[in-house]
């Protein structure tokens, strides 16, 4: 099941090598230290009128410490952002095998399907993170009525694209063929794999008990939290 995600535990990064570029602040330090502002030199001829006036302004020979500090530490937070730090409150997946992500699209997802997206897009980041690929499974049959079947294992960032354009089914989810597809998949050699589940929020029917021990079997479950109250896995 998924964490709680009100409760932040980690930080990752998604492009860990730029943090390298904090080692070079100290030498930004000593250059702005040792290069003050450069004088300049201005030509006024009626320099009489000045004669016995005191400056209001000076300009000081070395940067202010208060300056320098505020100075680097805009360059670290700019470091750090660059590194795209991520806030992920649970752990990472199971597993070191592909991810399969099981999506109900079926006439009871349509109500939320832009917030069920987003949650699969959310689980998916986990799984881009530890470098693993991705399977989809949607268990509503599409419109030309072929058999339910998992796609091909491919990088995540390939998932995303294919899974932004899919719209929900106007019937309802085939829970059986689903579990059916599942164990083929896991039959064509997919172990150590773990099973992202995008639920509707339905549980009756005799086939839900079939198709949610099909994915235990596959790999351990993470769920989105969008289930409707009373749901199980």
């Amino acid at each position: 099941r998924a964490p709680d995600c009100s409760k932040l535990h980690t930080m990752t990064f998604a492009g860990p090598w730029v943090l390298l570029a904090l080692a070079g602040l100290p030498l930004l330090w000593w250059l702005l230290r040792v290069t003050p502002p450069a004088p300049r030199s201005e030509t006024f001829p009626a320099i009489r009128l000045l004669l016995g006036l005191h400056a209001t302004e000076e300009t000081p020979a070395r940067t202010p410490w208060w300056l320098l500090a505020f100075r680097l530490l805009a360059a670290g937070l700019v470091i750090v952002a660059l590194a795209r730090p991520v806030l992920d409150a649970g752990t990472v997946l199971a597993g070191k095998g592909p991810v399969l992500l099981v999506m109900d699209n079926g006439w009871a997802s349509a109500s939320d399907w832009i917030r069920r997206k987003e949650a699969a897009g959310a689980l998916l980041d986990r799984a881009e993170r530890a470098g693993r690929k991705a399977a989809l499974l949607t268990t509503a049959q599409d419109d030309s009525g072929a058999p339910i079947t998992v796609s091909a294992t491919m990088p995540v960032a390939d998932l995303r694209a294919r899974l932004a354009p899919m719209q929900p089914r106007p019937w309802p989810s085939d829970r059986a063929a689903a579990a059916d597809a599942m164990q083929a998949w896991r039959g064509n050699g997919n172990t150590d794999a773990s099973v992202i589940y995008v639920p509707d929020g339905l549980t009756d029917g005799p086939d839900f008990g079939r198709f949610a021990a099909a994915m235990r079997a596959t790999g351990p479950v993470t769920a989105s939290r969008n289930r409707r109250p009373g749901s199980r896995i």
